[in-house]
């Protein structure tokens, strides 16, 4: 009898730890599981009410436009769309970033995101948001300034951002008050590359140092640019028509690989006046894409450089 009451205890004694241990396991899963109370509401460009993680740790970043940008605010990029590597600026940056495939939405799942960053345009933007909160973002709805600001908000560098954009302008104006002393206030420049066979034109905030050019240092806007490419940012023309859509200052893409910029060798190139007068200037096409922080300080000082030469 005694026998039997002692193994009775102890299997009751058994089941009371058992119990004991499975509520501090699920504490303890509860503790260091979910992270749902540190997500935060966002509203995209397009609307929609999402939930974000309030301090993003692991973001991908598909829009390559803003990768610079996040570098520049410290923020944990795991993984980004490989053209930024063409970038002489950027691409020194993705040692420790995984390089991401166009529309490999396989390899980002792989990196296990927290926060996905990409165009509003992007063909996979289902997929993407099955994978992880993903902000799609609209180029057109951004001055390159304030996309800076909201980033800067998104991975809770507010304060980081709104500091370089008030350091940035003041950079500028004091460059722009040196380039007009070189120039004159009144002015103009155009910048234009080839890709393929088609030419481009390009606005006011396409990248291409057109924010620079034109937002920083003030030069003016050709007519034919302002009436047609400012508001959709680019433009595709022929051959024939750069004249209608030339400054006093000529900035030329190197465009890529299936460029021949036969164009340059029509009469109607070397008539124009910043050709004859030495006032066009070359750039690297993959390098000037983008308009971050690092992108825009190295093209500012090829931009001013050749305005003040």
């Amino acid at each position: 009898m005694k026998k039997y009451i002692t193994l009775l205890a102890a299997a009751i004694l058994l089941v009371v730890s058992a119990c004991g241990n499975e509520e501090i396991s699920t504490e303890e899963a509860g503790s260091g599981g979910s992270d749902e109370s540190n997500m935060v509401p966002y509203t995209t460009d397009g609307g929609e009410e999402i939930e974000i993680p309030e301090d993003p740790q692991r973001i991908v970043v598909l829009a390559t436009s803003y990768f610079g940008n996040l570098k520049q605010l410290d923020a944990n990029v795991v993984g980004v769309g490989n053209d930024v590597e063409n970038s002489e600026v950027l691409g020194p940056m993705t040692e420790d970033v995984e390089l991401l495939e166009p529309g490999n939405v396989e390899q980002v799942m792989n990196l296990d995101p927290d926060l996905i960053i990409t165009f509003a345009s992007d063909e996979n933007l289902d997929k993407l948001k099955a994978v992880a909160p993903t902000i799609p973002v609209d180029y057109n709805s951004w001055n390159y300034l304030d996309i800076h600001e909201e980033l800067g908000r998104i991975v809770g560098k507010e304060e980081e951002a709104g500091q370089w954009v008030e350091d940035w302008e003041a950079e500028l104006a004091e460059d722009k008050e040196t380039v007009q002393q070189a120039v004159g206030e009144d002015a103009t420049a155009s910048v234009i590359e080839q890709y393929a066979k088609d030419i481009y034109v390009y606005g006011t905030n396409w990248g291409r140092g057109t924010e620079i050019i034109y937002q920083g240092l003030g030069l003016g806007v050709p007519q034919k640019i302002q009436d047609e490419v400012v508001e959709s940012g680019w433009e595709s023309i022929s051959a024939e028509e750069i004249e209608e859509y030339a400054g006093d200052y000529m900035f030329v893409g190197s465009g890529d690989g299936g460029a021949d910029n036969a164009y340059r060798d029509t009469a109607v190139w070397n008539n124009l006046d910043a050709v004859e007068n030495d006032r066009v200037t070359e750039f690297d096409s993959q390098t000037f894409y983008y308009n971050d922080p690092y992108s825009l300080e190295h093209q500012k000082e090829i931009i001013v450089d050749a305005l003040t030469k």
